[in-house]
């Protein structure tokens, strides 16, 4: 009978270590799967804009191009296609600036002419001002307390390559020493530094 008693405790001994040694893994496992997801950055704006506009940017996909624009007038249709218009002005100023960057860093690392160079990047300016933005989307509008009407406007990585690519096209045409020039070689990085810098609001 004693032995029975001995071994019961201790089995009972065995088993309360077993559960003490195994708890710290247990919480380190709970820490480990509490650790909060790394997200992206928020887009920078210049300027104040109402909280529905900040949302809107928050769900628009990193590598679209997005254009705000505001406008106030006797209608609302009137202002809303105000605003529409300067949210699209916006994104071609985006599409304006990637351009040059591209431009320029093609120019330093090729024996181009420099000033051939600068007439291909007006002419693919021209042309994107002449240009539709066929593809480009109202994610957000609406109006604030003060009777503004707000629009944002998203761009695809997709629609803005055939609009570059489009507008690249008839610049070479004008500038065929700029032939070898390819904006869609250089698109991501471009991209990349469209994300990163501030978006303007269209308001005249």
């Amino acid at each position: 009978m004693k032995k029975i008693i001995g071994v019961s405790v201790a089995l009972c001994l065995v088993l309360g270590f077993l559960s003490c040694g195994s708890s710290p893994k247990t919480a380190a496992a709970a820490t480990t799967t509490a650790a909060p997801s790394k997200q992206a950055p928020e887009r920078k704006i210049g300027g104040t804009v109402p909280q529905f506009v900040k949302d809107a940017l928050k769900r628009t996909p990193e590598d679209a191009l997005v254009g705000i624009g505001t406008a106030k007038a006797a209608s609302l249709s009137l202002a809303r296609t105000t605003a529409t218009t300067r949210a699209r002005a916006e994104i071609s100023r985006q599409m304006n600036t990637m351009i040059q960057d591209m431009v320029r860093d093609y120019s330093a690392s090729s024996e181009v002419d420099p000033a051939a160079a600068l007439s291909f990047q007006e002419n693919i300016t021209v042309a994107l001002s002449k240009s539709t933005l066929t593809g480009s989307v109202p994610v957000e509008e609406d109006q604030d307390e003060n009777g503004n009407y707000w629009v944002v406007v998203m761009l695809s990585k997709t629609n803005t390559v055939t609009e570059i690519n489009q507008a690249q096209a008839a610049a070479r045409l004008a500038v065929p020493a700029m032939a070898s020039f390819s904006a869609e070689d250089r698109m991501n990085e471009a991209f990349g530094r469209a994300y990163s810098s501030e978006i303007g609001v269209g308001d005249r």
